[in-house]
């Protein structure tokens, strides 16, 4: 009887899993992982990792590092320094999707590829030389890939800090020192608008509290280290037309009024202020802290006759609530972590019962202790767990707003409440069809008081979405029917 071939099984399951063999790709396949191949759909890029065939026969497991003109790819092992060329799409058998390692499903795009780690490494070096006041190794700066360094760096919005460390060492590349320049103009901007509107607010008797940003660069070496991209201050919801009158006389234009939980004014050419009526929403999953913060004007401290600010503990809760908005939804990046942990550094007497207590009622008490601990070890060269590794490369991977790839998991992680059997699919398509509840009478109020009209519904909205839109729900379907689950970090 003739063995069945790596090709025969991707051929007719889509799928191969096979445990590995070898060093080659280690440290990211380590012996006796599980690795998860599937038929190829979309054309290959660099740095994916194909499983193909030699002329020889022997089966390869290595990343593609280029993508030749004539279509044909490089590979080379991560453990290896010798490149192999002439592999073309006629060798290659499937492409690597999945890690199992210990029980646990590690998705491969969830990895950084080599330069990705390299550039991580080079970044984290100096943003912790920036905030621990030390020059980085000369040596270290030399062998940087700058480009690579500067491009992460903006993904992360700590291109300042980063070029303050660098300065020390190296006469700064154009790029930094332009974007540490632009850093020092924006902060100063920004502090002489704050004052205007603050004192517009002060004058019109309006209540306040200025949030993030405002308060976190106070908590850096220099303030310019902390970039920001808008300002936000809580105000009177109440008060919020009146609010738009003083922006709006200020010169500000109006870009989004009374449709979230707060306002955004424009001033060009790189003012924005976020003026918030509420900390959260009660939609988009953060509904426990909308709760929480209900009636936050009653928690906080006069600092003027209208300005308020919070405890130094409810500042650091807040901080935990907003970074987990963002780490739940889309990701985010370095910014947040140093903010952890310059904020812990700069507020050393912090009462740990109060924020105990107040973590378990936020559901925070893990994710507060995971972000605590990684920012102190990451930020004083401590060596890393694996759930501490794993979480850090989410950081790198998501960059300071998230990702798309991340938004579109939680959103059908969500659908399908976490649930990622084939069961909860079936009824996930179901209520899709079928629509009942809430869900009609939010869509279809009049079909929803008229119910003798629920069966010309079910055929016009087939119809209606395969006319306006058919590629989003194809794509919709196979997203869901693929769903799997991530072990979480």
């Amino acid at each position: 009887m003739s063995k069945t071939t790596f090709e025969q099984v991707i051929a007719e399951n889509g799928r191969l899993v096979y445990t590995n063999v070898g060093d080659s790709m280690y440290p990211l396949i380590q012996p006796r992982d599980l690795l998860a191949i599937e038929a190829v759909r979309q054309p290959l890029r660099r740095y994916d990792i194909p499983l193909y065939r030699r002329d020889s026969g022997q089966y390869v497991l290595h990343r593609i590092v280029a993508v030749n003109g004539d279509g044909s790819y490089a590979m080379c092992g991560d453990n290896r320094s010798q490149c192999e060329f002439g592999i073309t799409d006629r060798h290659i058998i499937g492409v690597l999707t999945e890690i199992v390692r210990d029980g646990k499903t590690i998705p491969v795009q969830e990895l950084p590829n080599p330069s990705q780690i390299k550039a991580a490494e080079d970044l984290i070096l100096l943003l912790t030389c920036a905030v621990n006041g030390e020059a980085p190794d000369s040596g270290a700066c030399a062998a940087m890939c700058l480009p690579a360094v500067y491009r992460l760096a903006a993904q992360h919005s700590v291109l300042a800090a980063a070029a303050y460390a660098l300065e020390r060492t190296v006469e700064l590349p154009r790029p930094f020192d332009q974007a540490m320049k632009k850093a020092i103009r924006k902060q100063g901007l920004f502090d002489i608008e704050r004052a205007r509107i603050i004192g517009e607010l002060e004058q019109a008797q309006i209540r306040y509290l200025p949030l993030k940003g405002i308060l976190l660069k106070d908590c850096y070496p220099l303030p310019t280290m902390r970039e920001m991209s808008d300002n936000d201050i809580l105000c009177d919801p109440a008060r919020m037309s009146d609010v738009r009158d003083i922006m709006e006389r200020l010169g500000y234009s109006c870009e989004q009024f009374d449709e979230y939980n707060h306002d955004v004014y424009a001033k060009p050419p790189t003012l924005e202020f976020e003026m918030h009526r509420s900390l959260f929403e009660k939609e988009r999953g953060c509904e426990i802290f909308a709760v929480y913060y209900d009636r936050i004007w009653e928690r906080l401290l006069p600092v003027s006759a209208c300005g308020f600010r919070m405890t130094d503990e409810d500042s650091y809760l807040y901080l935990l609530c907003h970074m987990y908005k963002h780490y739940s939804h889309a990701g985010t990046g370095l910014r947040s972590l140093l903010d952890v942990y310059l904020f812990l550094r700069t507020h050393p007497g912090l009462d740990r019962a109060y924020l105990d207590r107040e973590l378990s009622a936020l559901r925070l008490t893990e994710f507060e202790r995971d972000m605590r601990q990684l920012a102190e070890k990451v930020f004083t060269r401590q060596p890393l767990s694996e759930r501490a590794f794993r979480i850090l490369i989410y950081l790198i991977l998501s960059g300071n707003y998230g990702t798309a790839e991340n938004a579109q998991y939680h959103s059908d992680e969500k659908k399908l409440g976490g649930d990622d059997s084939k069961e909860a699919k079936r009824k996930y398509f179901l209520g899709r069809v079928f629509l009942s509840g809430e869900t009609l009478e939010k869509n279809y109020p009049f079909v929803a008081r008229h119910r003798i009209l629920y069966p010309a519904l079910l055929v016009y909205r087939p119809i209606k979405g395969a006319l306006t839109h058919p590629k989003g729900i194809i794509g919709e379907y196979r997203r869901i029917k693929k769903f799997k689950k991530k072990d979480e970090v």
